[in-house]
């Protein structure tokens, strides 16, 4: 455009000679006006274009957060849900071990259950008591032979000198 505009001058001053330079300079200053209004308008052109693009980009992210802040509701509800279960069977747990507690506490043949009859059980007592008093004893060390590992039962590797 600048140098269409030059070369439109060089002509009208060339044929003009005096008179020329005021034309050349009026054809000067429309040409520049037009860059103007043109660069103006392609200005305008990438900055809609830009907004558009920007604005792809937050509506995408905000659904991606609104999406991550459902997961982190339903995860949410689900750990409550897990910790009330985990109190639940917690509480259940300190019964029976308190109930088992007081069964090592009384007499020998109370807590067998049963040493007289072993087809029948003791009155009063549940089967899971009786299978827990009834079960063979583990082969976990106990006492000062307790040795701490933290690798996963099965494993093959060699534990640590700690």
């Amino acid at each position: 455009m600048v140098f269409l505009t030059a070369m439109l001058v060089i002509i009208i001053i060339y044929h003009l000679q005096a008179d020329g330079l005021i034309y050349a300079i009026i054809v000067a200053l429309i040409a520049e006006l037009l860059n103007i209004f043109m660069a103006h308008a392609l200005t305008k052109s990438v900055e809609k274009k830009m907004l558009a693009r920007i604005r792809k980009l937050v509506d995408g992210y905000s659904k991606r957060i609104k999406g991550n802040r459902k997961t982190i509701q339903n995860l949410e509800r689900i750990q409550e849900e897990s910790v009330k279960k985990l109190y639940n069977a917690n509480i259940k747990i300190k019964e029976y071990e308190a109930r088992l507690d007081v069964l090592e506490k009384s007499s020998p043949d109370m807590a067998d259950g049963t040493a007289e009859n072993p087809q029948h059980p003791a009155p009063g007592k549940s089967p899971s008591e009786i299978t827990a008093q009834t079960a063979p004893p583990t082969d976990k060390p106990t006492g000062k032979n307790q040795v701490y590992s933290d690798l996963p039962s099965g494993s093959n590797r060699k534990k640590l000198p700690l």
